[in-house]
């Protein structure tokens, strides 16, 4: 009897062992840490997760992966006060329509990125006016402007949005955000078109978003600018 009491005693220990080692590499391969880090590499939906990013072109499509490098900005809620002023802009890599690799990333000219959806009617009359004040000689000549196609649907007007940027003329690159459009979240866009004027280093200087005239436009790059 003592012995197969000592020997129950002995199989109770082990099944307790093997229990304990077993929770021991479930914490570790799961991980203890919450804390974040500032630095955003965000794609699109799970299947564009698995391509890398790394400066060889993909398949056309109306959708394309975007990585975001660095501090996500606020959604930005009220331009007179935005916190956003001041910050270094994420790099966003990303494709063209044709699937050409594309990156929004300081130059060292100030740079107008300019958020679009295909089907946005504030979008659709601010595009004309860009290109005429482009054609006007006023646009700042160091200003580079990148647009973002943004915010497509296939079941809205002006689809697909690859056609809708030649319909229009418009003559500057346009990179085709995810899906999910991370992209415009990285910049924290909150109304179409959203417009981010940076400077050569990427900072931003303001945002806004909504139509605006020429001549609100030229004010407004005029007044962030220097001379």
């Amino acid at each position: 009897m003592t012995a197969q009491k000592n020997q129950t005693k002995f199989i109770a220990i082990g099944v307790a062992g093997a229990i304990a080692a077993i929770i021991a590499v479930v914490l570790v391969v799961g991980g203890g840490s919450s804390s974040s880090s500032t630095t955003t590499s965000t794609t699109g939906d799970s299947s564009e997760a698995t391509q890398p990013v790394n400066g060889d072109a993909v398949a056309a499509a109306e959708y394309q992966l975007v990585q975001a490098q660095g501090e996500m900005l606020l959604a930005l809620e009220d331009p007179d006060n935005d916190p956003a002023r001041g910050k270094i802009a994420p790099v966003l890599n990303g494709f063209s329509f044709d699937g050409a690799p594309l990156t929004v990333a300081p130059t060292g000219k100030p740079m107008l990125v300019v958020f679009l959806a295909h089907w946005c009617s504030h979008c659709n009359a601010e595009v004309p006016r860009l290109i005429e004040w482009k054609n006007s000689g006023t646009m700042p000549a160091d200003m580079e402007v990148f647009g973002v196609s943004t915010g497509a649907r296939d079941d809205a007007p002006n689809w697909p949005p690859s056609q809708w940027v030649v319909d229009k003329g418009w003559p500057w690159p346009v990179m085709a955000d995810s899906e999910d459009q991370n992209a415009a979240l990285a910049f924290g866009v909150s109304g179409y078109p959203g417009m981010i004027l940076l400077d050569g280093n990427g900072k931003v200087l303001a945002r806004r978003s909504g139509e605006a005239s020429i001549e609100e436009l030229k004010a407004w790059t005029q007044e962030l600018l220097p001379v």
